[in-house]
Parts: C-alpha cells; structure tokens; sequence
C-alpha cells in the first residue's frame, strides 16, 4: 500500500532494449476514460456541424485534447510518483478536461472563454508536476525545467487569445498549440531526452489502451444513436459491411502495430510514432459520426445514394486512418516500407471511390470500403504466415 504522505518516487527508465515490467495503474485508466468522455462530445460537435469549417473546428478540438493527454502521459510515463500532492493534481486536471467537454458544443462561441481557462488549467497542472520532479529529482532538472518554461509560454499564448476579439480567438489556440506540439521537437529538449528515456513498453500499452477505447466509442456511438430501431434487410446488408471495416480498423492497429515497440532513442521513428497517433484518434472519432449518420439514413432512405457530406466523412475518416498507420508504421520499421505502402494504396483507392460513388447507396458504399480494408487484412496475415517459418529458421 503506497503511503499517499511520503515524498514522490521517481525512477530512471531504462532503455527501449530491457522491459521494467511497469504496469499502468488505475489513476491512469481513470484519466484515460475522462478524455475518451470528451471526444465522445467533441464526436457529437462534428455530427451537429457536418460542414468543411465545423470539420476544421473538429480538428483544432481534437488536436488539443489529444495533446493534453500526451503531455500528462509522457509525463507519468518518465516519473513514477503517487503521493497526496501529484493525485490531487491529476484530479484537479480531470476536473479541467471534464470542463473542456462541457464546453466544446459552444467553444467557438459564447463559451470560448470557459474553454480557454480550463484547457489553461490543464496545462497549468502539468506545469506543477514538472517543477516538483525538477525539485525532487534534480538529475533531471534541465529536463523538467524545459518543459516547464516551454509549456508555461504555451499558457501564456492560450491566455492571451482571450485579448482577441471574439470571433478570431481561436487563432490564439492555433498559436498556443503549435508552439507546444513544438517543445519536445527543439533540439535541446530533444538532446535532455535522451539521458530520460521513456519506457517503452508502458506507452506502448498506454497509446494501445487509449486507441482501442477510442475505437470502442465509435461502435458505442452507433447503438446509442440506433436503439429501438428494427433491422431490415437494407440495414443487415449495411451492417455486415460496417462491421467488416470496424473490424479491419481494430485488426491492422492491434494485431500488428500495437505489438511492436518503437525505437524512442531515434528521432526519425519516434516522431512519426508518437505524432501519428494523433490523426489516428482524430480518424476513429470521425469514423463513429460517419457510420452513424450512415447507418441513420438507411433507415429512411435505404435504396437512394449516400448523403454526400456522409460519404465524404466516411472516406475522409478511412483515409486518414490508414495514413496515419502508415506513419505509425514507419516509425515502427522505417527501413521497411512494404506495410507502409499498402496502407497507402488503401487510401488513395478509398479516397477515388469516396469522391466518384455518387450514385451508390449507403450499403454499396460501405461494402467496397470493406472490401479495400478486408484486403490489407488479408496482406498482414499472409505476410505474418510467410514471416513465422523464418523466426522459427533462426
């Protein structure tokens, strides 16, 4: 049992190489589902606002929140502490990403401000942890004090946008956002890295757990918005293409990628690692909205084509999702380029098709994208097959 009135207790990671047989703790699952519980409203955002500026407003709400969630797992990922003090900062945090969520259906508008303060709040104890651990741990300090000026610049900004006239502060958060995705690429920050590498093995399982929940909510978002409803033919014949997809997207992320551990010590795999899952969640959430509204419209209208903004959801999801797990990949292996290339054919062949099958039903839509992601499926367990014979060879 963890004394919660001794002082926090770090440890140093070892490399990539040697696994700590670290497991994550129930305070992390916690965060993970309050941040899942505010993509479920940025999702509803998105599906009220099917239009190419609310799409554009999505992914500003999406990259922030997924960043805050970043920074709090890098950060509990490097330093192990778990006294009084660090969870009634995680609480405090959860309490901000909490607001966050109660604000995005109106953050481009009258609640920009609510929003703005919370996210600062986030951010804000984030800093608070970083300038203990550079107290407390002072092998460290160059380390945690580079985050702790380059994140409070960072609040700094997001503060400041709330001096922009209304209509325009969002430009402070796109400012505020870029300037801290930045901060762990500096060289000098990436240089203090280094001497405090990650655990490998624990954000692997971290970012594989916050990705399948996120998968998890898609499927949720369809039989919350689908009870009660009777299942004909039309919606069966949907259904089965639609799972075929669901299922393919879980498939190529976790019976692969999910498995493998990345090379933090490179810049040149870590980067698109680490960086590539944030089009994946963003793809996911999108996903969920899009087969929804498919879903719904074959209910009223099962035989006319798709509605476009839909069909154009639908494919803009699919497509961003096998890129960004052609990024992931490659950050995975980046001197082989086989697995990489067939995701993106998979998603210049789904692009072509989302943007000529005007004419198709909603059922004819989804069945050939599954068709094309049932087919990279099919490539990794024939690869995999071709692959065992030569690690039992050697």
């Amino acid at each position: 049992m963890t004394d919660l009135f001794t002082p926090p207790r770090f440890f140093k990671n070892v490399p990539f190489t040697r696994h700590t047989d670290r497991s994550i703790g129930w305070l992390e699952l916690f965060y993970d589902l309050v941040y899942v519980a505010t993509f479920i409203q940025i999702g509803n955002f998105l599906s009220d606002n099917l239009t190419l500026l609310g799409f554009g407003q999505f992914l500003v709400l999406v990259t922030i929140v997924w960043w805050a969630w970043t920074g709090e797992t890098f950060y509990q990922n490097r330093y192990f502490v778990d006294d009084l003090i660090h969870r009634a900062l995680v609480f405090v945090q959860i309490f901000a990403i909490a607001s966050i969520g109660l604000s995005v259906s109106k953050a481009f508008g009258e609640l920009y401000v609510q929003f703005t303060l919370a996210y600062v709040i986030t951010r804000l104890m984030l800093v608070l942890m970083y300038l203990r651990s550079s107290k407390v741990h002072p092998e460290s300090r160059a380390f945690s004090r580079g985050y702790v000026y380059g994140f409070s610049i960072g609040i700094a900004i997001w503060l400041g946008s709330l001096l922009l006239p209304a209509e325009i502060h969002w430009v402070g958060w796109l400012v505020g956002i870029t300037f801290e995705l930045c901060v762990p690429l500096m060289p000098k920050m990436r240089a203090l890295a280094r001497n405090w590498p990650v655990d490998i093995p624990h954000i692997t399982e971290r970012f594989g757990i916050f990705t399948i929940i996120v998968l998890g909510e898609s499927f949720v978002k369809i039989l919350d918005d689908s009870q009660g409803t009777a299942i004909g033919a039309p919606q069966f014949i949907f259904s089965i293409f639609g799972f075929i997809v669901l299922f393919s997207l879980w498939w190529l992320y976790f019976s692969d990628t999910a498995e493998k551990l990345v090379n933090f010590s490179s810049y040149r795999t870590s980067f698109p690692w680490v960086y590539g899952h944030l089009p994946l969640a963003t793809s996911l959430i999108a996903f969920g909205v899009a087969a929804k509204k498919l879903y719904a419209s074959t209910l009223k209208y099962p035989a006319d084509p798709a509605t476009p903004e839909y069909r154009l959801l639908y494919t803009a999801a699919i497509v961003l999702f096998l890129l960004a797990l052609a990024a992931i990949d490659y950050g995975l292996d980046a001197d082989e380029a086989r697995e990489e290339l067939i995701h993106v054919v998979g998603a210049v062949l789904t692009a072509i098709f989302g943007l000529v099958a005007v004419g198709a039903s909603p059922a004819m839509y989804v069945g050939v994208v599954a068709v094309i992601m049932a087919t990279q499926v099919g490539y990794s367990i024939y690869r995999e097959r071709n692959e065992e014979p030569d690690s039992a060879h050697h």
